[in-house]
């Protein structure tokens, strides 16, 4: 099999990965790149997948943030698409709500479920359900040519999910050629990760100190949803606005008969007519950084506001940045844990497959720091577009 990172050997989102055996040509992801005021984006046009003459048998998602999965629009309508079955839903509404053109693409995507095994002439691919902020995200394992590569995607071992990652990987990722693993935190200084479970108990401190909560976070990362909503003390009301709430029923659909972490019987959507309920017995709300928002919030004393702000920091640093003004007009404090695997976990999974030819590293703008941790397996360092033949 022939490997190509046609992006994302150094940098962090937007990554597009090929994967070529004898008879298939095959992609795993294509998103777009993360916004970056420092650096403009690189136009891409793969011959074969944005064009008209198609040569190319299939695209898998590994999961549904934009960074992964945001150049869909851009795929030849002939070539056949991969992607969670949650995870479908969860984009779609997504999309509705914000009036894409693309919605008639997005419908024809065809979905899997854990541990299906899809073929696509003679490559197999096999998806392996695993943690992350997105909800229904997934590793692939790639057969063919009696290689087997595995690609992690976005992954993670210190959410809900996360305990029983590297028992699934020495149950199903065994015999492992080569590994393509996500690096986003080897840019980052080396510290310990909050998990879930601990910021849930962190969030249960500050729900009960302040009466107004609001909670700035994405849409779409459940589990911080989730954490929130388990945290909200009896007797206050957890309220999001109407497709908030469209997108926790998907999850409760799929998610709800295996836990009560994606049950939602408590969740009310934002009316005026709730607002002198709200005041009365206090609540933990659900927002974005828009103006409808805003306007809600003003409604509401400000000396008994909290606003946390559970995102990535790196937001709130760029130049010309609303957020900074969203959040200023309140006491706001900052809860966050990262989507990502920390390079603890990176070395640990390294170390269980013990891939027999090497780990090429993507997601990352410091891939050249997992030379630096201790892994025994050989690290294969590309450049975007560069090739690597598994023979």
């Amino acid at each position: 099999m022939k490997i190509t990172i046609h992006r994302g050997t150094h940098q962090i989102g937007g990554t597009i990965t090929e994967i070529q055996s004898e008879k298939a040509r095959i992609f795993i992801d294509m998103g777009e790149e993360l916004p970056n005021e420092d650096k403009p984006s690189s136009p891409i046009e793969i011959e074969g997948v944005m064009t008209s003459n198609v040569n190319c048998d299939a695209v898998f998602f590994t999961h549904n943030h934009g960074d992964h999965i945001g150049m869909f629009s851009r795929i030849n309508k002939s070539i056949p698409l991969y992607l969670g079955e949650a995870s479908k839903e969860i984009y779609l509404t997504l999309q509705k709500y914000l009036k894409s053109t693309h919605l008639n693409h997005l419908e024809q995507i065809i979905t899997f479920k854990a541990m299906d095994k899809i073929s696509i002439k003679d490559i197999t691919v096999t998806p392996l359900l695993v943690d992350h902020s997105a909800y229904d995200a997934y590793m692939f394992i790639i057969e063919s040519d009696g290689k087997k590569i595995l690609h992690t995607g976005d992954f993670r071992n210190h959410g809900f999910k996360g305990k029983g990652l590297l028992k699934m990987l020495s149950v199903y990722a065994k015999d492992i050629d080569l590994l393509i693993t996500e690096g986003t935190t080897l840019s980052r200084s080396y510290q310990t990760v909050l998990s879930e479970s601990e910021l849930k108990n962190k969030a249960e401190k500050l729900l009960s100190e302040k009466k107004y909560v609001f909670v700035l976070c994405s849409s779409t990362n459940i589990d911080r949803i989730s954490a929130f909503y388990q945290a909200n003390p009896h007797g206050k009301y957890f309220v999001c606005d109407e497709y908030q709430k469209d997108i926790l029923g998907i999850v409760e659909k799929h998610g709800a008969k295996y836990t009560d972490l994606y049950q939602y019987k408590n969740v009310h959507i934002y009316s005026s007519k709730l607002v002198s309920i709200l005041k009365a017995q206090g609540f933990c709300m659900l927002v974005r950084n828009n103006p409808k928002f805003a306007k809600i919030m003003k409604q509401f004393d400000p000396a008994e506001c909290l606003v946390i702000y559970s995102m990535w920091q790196g937001y709130l640093e760029g130049k010309n940045n609303d957020l900074k003004d969203f959040l200023n007009d309140y006491q706001w404090i900052s809860l966050h844990t990262s989507g990502h695997a920390s390079q603890e976990t990176i070395q640990e999974v390294i170390g269980l497959l013990n891939p027999k030819v090497g780990v090429i590293p993507i997601h990352s703008e410091n891939p050249e720091m997992l030379n630096h941790l201790r892994v025994s397996s050989r690290v294969i360092m590309l450049q975007d577009k560069e090739s690597f033949e598994l023979d």
